[in-house]
């Protein structure tokens, strides 16, 4: 049986593999501290902190047309975090681009997401 920080993470990664990022976006919102910073590998560098600064990012993203799905091989929980190896597809201007990516999501005590980054593998 999954922890409860493993158990959403795969929730999480079950809508990123049906390209349903917005409800992605908000259950990892439910689940994140005010103060979350995220890392994500789309955002090229850039630094997105807090709720609003998430939901920005991704609403700027899908206006753009970008598509992405992600997936995961593996899911563990390592301390205070989980880490998970997978795979990105994004399609972008008809450009098809596969990724191997390696998330990692640092829980506080209330297991509530405190950070999140995403590497390529």
């Amino acid at each position: 049986m999954d922890s409860p920080r493993v158990a959403l993470i795969r929730r999480l990664f079950e809508h990123m593999e049906r390209n349903d990022l917005p409800a992605a976006a908000e259950e990892l919102l439910q689940h994140s501290a005010d103060d979350v910073v995220f890392e994500p590998h789309a955002s090229h560098g850039e630094v997105i902190r807090g709720h609003d600064g998430l939901r920005e990012f991704w609403s700027r993203f899908a206006d753009e047309g970008t598509q992405l799905r992600a997936g995961a091989y593996s899911i563990a929980e390592e301390g205070d975090s989980v880490v998970v190896s997978g795979w990105v597809r994004t399609i972008d201007e008809g450009r098809l681009a596969d990724t191997q990516s390696r998330w990692v999501y640092r829980f506080n005590d209330e297991d509530q997401v405190v950070s999140a980054r995403a590497e390529r593998a």
